[in-house]
């Protein structure tokens, strides 16, 4: 719980919660100024650490307090618990785990296992590589926890891929939906058709989208999500779209996009890719604007391609478009394979035009 506290608290702040910890179990009674020096001489890497508020937390009877330090927060570098006077806090940060049990500690190593079988290694040469192995000439002294832990995290980078919500990522252009537009900022329907895309293409959790999108939302935008978190603190980023399209976008009926989807066709001189795109741009406002249903997007989606490409295209023929509508493809699954049947097409038709030249050649010669 108190993990998503964090997550909710910062997202609420518009902030980074990889930059913050939460610290818990701290008395009504504290003096709130003292709260921040506190933390600060707790331990050399909390130093700089800006205190953003305090909420009470009911079940707990005590103060949760949210900090923000000026980068991303190492967990291994963050105390637990901070002893203070009356007893000790709680260290809450997003690399927090809950108490491991059993089970998770085999789905821990199962998956280590794995990892280091990939690069030629198992579990029982971890302490030659940690320089533990009783059969290495002994150092003068024991590795200290410190050591250790570096050891083991660079042993570990070398085999686990990097995590997708800790990776580089481009920011959503910004939005404000105020009278007067921010420095930078474009029309609704282009910026939600932007956004939508890019929340599409990355393979992170529903609630990193959301934080995300909320990164870049200003002034009433930004009202309209806070709003709706209020009532659903967990709600899903396509809903958070859909009320900013209610709020932002064309006054359609759902009757007017579903017919405007359907009425799309394959123009003269398109490609199929480039007619799967602009398509998809129509699906995803019929699906906000509820005229399709998000279990049938795949099938409604194929189903007007099939109608809409022109009639014996080969791509249609090549990739069976017709036979999968009852198993259809997922979008990007789609138009990964049409884009490579396309280039697959074009090099097989340069080819025919060199040949073509070739003979015209020789037969000059001749």
């Amino acid at each position: 719980m108190a993990l998503h506290l964090l997550e909710d608290w910062c997202e609420g702040m518009n902030i980074n919660p990889r930059n913050c910890i939460l610290v818990t179990g701290v008395p009504e009674a504290f003096d709130e100024g003292a709260i921040e020096p506190i933390l600060r001489v707790s331990t050399e890497y909390l130093s700089k650490c800006k205190m953003r508020g305090r909420m009470f937390v009911r079940e707990e009877g005590a103060f949760a307090v949210l900090c923000e330090l000026p980068s991303a927060v190492e967990p291994l570098q963050v105390p637990g618990t901070i002893a203070v006077e009356d007893g000790e806090w709680t260290v809450i940060t997003t690399g927090s785990q809950p108490s491991p049990v059993p089970a998770s500690d085999v789905a821990f190593l199962k998956k280590m296992s794995a990892f280091l079988g990939k690069e030629g290694k198992t579990l029982a040469d971890m302490p030659g590589l940690l320089g533990l192995d009783p059969g290495v000439p002994q150092r003068e002294s024991a590795p200290s926890p410190d050591e250790w832990v570096k050891a083991l995290g660079q042993a570990l980078e070398k085999v686990m891929p990097p995590h997708p919500e800790s990776s580089p990522y481009r920011k959503l252009r910004l939005f404000s939906g105020g009278p007067t537009p921010i420095p930078g900022e474009e029309a609704f329907e282009p910026w939600l058709e932007h956004t939508t895309e890019m929340l599409q293409e990355w393979a992170v959790p529903d609630a990193e989208k959301r934080r995300r999108l909320v990164e870049c939302l200003r002034g009433p935008a930004l009202d309209v999500i806070r709003t709706l978190k209020l009532s659903n603190p967990g709600v899903k980023v396509k809903d958070c779209l859909e009320a900013l399209d209610h709020a932002f976008g064309r006054t359609e009926g759902s009757d007017d996009v579903y017919c405007k989807f359907l009425n799309a066709r394959q123009q003269k001189g398109e490609k199929v890719s480039a007619y799967i795109q602009r398509l998809e741009k129509l699906l995803q406002r019929a699906i906000m604007r509820g005229a399709v249903a998000v279990g049938q997007m795949d099938r409604t989606r194929l189903a007007q391609i099939v109608r809409g490409i022109q009639y014996q295209n080969p791509i249609l023929l090549h990739l069976r478009l017709r036979e999968r509508q009852d198993n259809p493809p997922s979008y990007s699954q789609l138009i990964k394979e049409v884009r490579e049947e396309e280039e697959r097409q074009a090099a097989g038709e340069v080819w025919e035009e060199e040949v073509t030249i070739l003979i015209a050649n020789e037969t000059r010669r001749d």
